[in-house]
């Protein structure tokens, strides 16, 4: 399950428009520093406060790039949104990525906040965030600015990404504008049902980028471009083509009983809506990718309204 924030949300500006992601929440932007991109982290500052750059090599995936720099991932993910829109899937070589000083997040202060409200918003502690040499605050927070940029040790946002919801087959008839091209017409009745045990959807049962995560609720299996991609279980198409979402082309299967799989980043297309495959069945062909790491397939398993980690069911 992803993160969820409970507390009031600052003020804070709007974000630079996405071409693929619709927004659907107030984006917390990253300042770009000036300082220019090195291609690889030859020396890791271990007290350092100013942040730096990073020029994404070939075989690179965001979790190598944040443990180099020992950090999480998120916090990598989140300092890029406007490159990345919180899909660690978008990262690609030749991007220059923000490179934050500790785990956390930059926040651009708005009217109404006050030290407090920013703490509380991300979880994180008023006394770290004024400590931060940095942040040039004073002991008693009097010169917090509107507009000023402060780095929030250790905080935590939920995520923008707006994901593929779960698709029933009696409610797959949607909005094409909205969803993408390859929304369904109809609804349907009927047709096959999975038993939930799974297979593997590639020939190759190995990650190539990115595993699941609170963060990243897929596996990114390594593929070859045109290789046939396969339905996990039995079940029926919902969605077939082109996702507005950041997916790429997507087939989302439902197999009944509250379970739903999700193939995207494909190429050709072969299971159209509302056909009913079987375990094993050619859904669609894999892509070449623009990802340092390779071809990669994300695939999703869901239950029950949850995502799952699906290397806990497959074989």
């Amino acid at each position: 399950m992803l993160f969820t924030l409970l507390a009031c949300q600052p003020v804070v500006n709007e974000p630079t428009q996405s071409p693929q992601l619709p927004d659907t929440s107030t984006p917390i932007s990253t300042a770009l520093d000036k300082i220019e991109p090195s291609a690889v982290p030859l020396t890791i500052p271990t007290l350092r406060s100013d942040q730096i750059t990073y020029l994404a090599q070939s075989g690179d995936t965001l979790s190598s790039i944040a443990s180099a720099y020992d950090l999480l991932p998120q916090t990598v993910l989140w300092a890029n949104y406007e490159l990345l829109f919180d899909n660690p899937d978008f990262l690609s070589e030749g991007m220059s990525l923000v490179i934050l000083p500790a785990d956390g997040l930059m926040h651009q202060v708005g009217g109404i906040d006050t030290l407090e409200s920013i703490a509380a918003f991300f979880l994180a502690d008023p006394d770290s965030i004024r400590n931060w040499p940095a942040n040039q605050l004073s002991s008693n927070s009097s010169n917090l600015q509107a507009g000023q940029w402060l780095f929030i040790p250790e905080g935590l946002r939920q995520s923008r990404w707006r994901q593929m919801p779960d698709i029933s087959r009696t409610a797959a008839n949607l909005d094409a504008a909205e969803f993408g091209l390859g929304a369904c017409l109809e609804n349907y009745q009927g047709g096959s049902l999975g038993d939930g045990q799974y297979v593997w959807p590639v020939e190759s049962q190995s990650i190539r980028a990115e595993s699941f995560s609170s963060w990243h609720p897929g596996l990114d299996l390594a593929t070859n471009s045109g290789e046939l991609v396969n339905a996990a279980d039995d079940g029926l198409v919902v969605y077939s083509g082109w996702s507005n979402f950041g997916y790429g082309n997507l087939v989302m299967l439902d197999h009944g009983r509250g379970d739903y799989s999700l193939y995207s980043g494909l190429s050709e297309l072969i299971a159209p809506c509302g056909q009913s495959v079987l375990e094993g069945d050619p859904i669609a062909r894999a892509a070449i990718t623009g990802h340092p790491a390779g071809p990669i397939l994300h695939f999703e398993i869901r239950h029950a309204g949850s995502q799952i980690d699906p290397l806990s069911v497959l074989p």
